[in-house]
């Protein structure tokens, strides 16, 4: 078996689990400070709950987990915070497995190799001029 074939195999097996774990639909709210909730389905974080004052009211806003902890994709205000958890729970999540290679490396298939270099030397033929 090499290299590529095993890290194929672990790939399955993980895309398995994540669609397991997403199919799970029991959240977990965690209180991480005064009006701010942290939702968490399945052991993965989904997004965020924040109390915002507006006129004098209270509302909760829902915020999807994002790259920058600072940031977040808005979902919208709620009067109530099980609606707005509610709101983070439905939407569906983006990534449903983690990628090692994707992430950390330039780790290409050869197919994808295959056709980078194709892309390039059409590129490099594309400059020259026909006498």
């Amino acid at each position: 078996m090499t290299d590529f074939e095993a890290w194929r195999s672990a790939r399955e097996r993980a895309d398995v689990q994540a669609a397991a774990a997403a199919s799970d639909v029991r959240a977990v709210v965690t209180d991480l400070g005064p009006g701010f909730w942290m939702v968490s389905v399945a052991g993965a974080t989904r997004g965020y709950v924040v109390q915002v004052v507006v006129k004098e009211e209270i509302r909760f806003e829902a915020r999807l987990r994002h790259m920058n902890p600072g940031q977040g994709t808005r979902i919208g205000e709620y009067w109530e915070i099980e609606k707005a958890i509610a709101a983070i729970v439905a939407e569906p999540p983006r990534f449903t497995g983690r990628d090692p290679f994707r992430e950390l490396t330039n780790y290409a298939t050869r197919e994808q190799m295959r056709e980078r270099t194709e892309r390039k030397r059409l590129q490099r033929r594309a400059g020259r001029f026909l006498g």
